[in-house]
């Protein structure tokens, strides 16, 4: 169809570590805040407590894939862009199911058709109308994400909006599980330099809470697109996906 944005071959795809998610910023493994404290007319140091903010790590590599593509179209008249979106995302499926992705691994994320404008003599004036059909597909196998953005950018997807490496749910709660462990562990560290620093012994704990979580998938963000047609296959290079747990632990110290 005349109206619709021709695709581009080639994806060139940069990979990057995302930025942490949190209240927080460990400057090491601990990343503590420490504090000392003895509760009043405890001469003895029996009523003593030992408070310890901690952070811990852990990382696996990334079990799932999440691509979002988008299908573009641009008319004087918007049932002609309609059209153009519900051709070009059908023509899309139809490649991605003939790699064997299946339609409950694949989700709209945004739909619209707007009015678009122009300038002219200094008035914003209609100019035709610009549609988008957004979609997320899901990959369970993360090496399957080249081939995704190849079938959906040769068949019907104008732009690869973002391609993110993570942890499925179940992977990610044992993720957080060894961090929150290695957090704990670092806490009764802390609060052992400080009892003896002190002259106390640490004796168990008296209470325990989490604080914040990160968690950091690896993202892959459009760079370029060969718009000469250049048909090299797509590559992503995936790197760890990191977990990081906080924890907030006061103990009990005795003389």
């Amino acid at each position: 169809m005349s109206n619709r944005i021709l695709p581009v071959i080639g994806v060139a795809l940069l990979l990057a570590t995302a930025g942490c998610v949190g209240g927080f910023a460990p400057t090491d493994a601990a990343g503590a805040q420490e504090e000392t404290t003895q509760a009043p007319g405890s001469n003895d140091g029996g009523g003593s407590t030992i408070g310890v903010v901690a952070t811990g790590q852990a990382a696996a590599e990334p079990d799932q894939a999440l691509v979002q593509v988008s299908v573009l179209a641009r008319a004087d008249d918007a049932n002609v862009v309609r059209e153009s979106l519900a051709e070009n995302a059908s023509q899309m499926r139809e490649a991605l199911a003939e790699i064997g992705i299946d339609d409950d691994s694949i989700r709209t994320v945004n739909y619209a058709i707007d009015q678009d404008y122009r300038e002219r003599n200094g008035e914003r004036v209609p100019d035709g109308f610009q549609g988008v059909h957004a979609f997320e597909v899901t990959l369970s196998n993360v090496s399957e994400v080249g081939s995704v953005v190849d079938a959906a950018v040769a068949n019907g997807a104008d732009r690869v909006e973002r391609v993110e490496l993570t942890l499925s749910e179940e992977r990610r709660r044992e993720v957080r599980a060894d961090a929150l462990r290695d957090a704990m562990e670092n806490a009764r560290g802390n609060a052992e330099v400080i009892a003896e620093s002190a002259d106390l012994t640490v004796s168990g704990v008296r209470s325990a809470s989490t604080g914040d979580l990160s968690f950091s998938p690896v993202r892959a963000e459009t760079l370029q697109a060969d718009a000469a047609g250049g048909r090299a296959p797509t590559n992503i290079e995936s790197g760890p996906v990191t977990v990081t747990a906080q924890v907030d632990v006061t103990y009990n110290a005795t003389r």
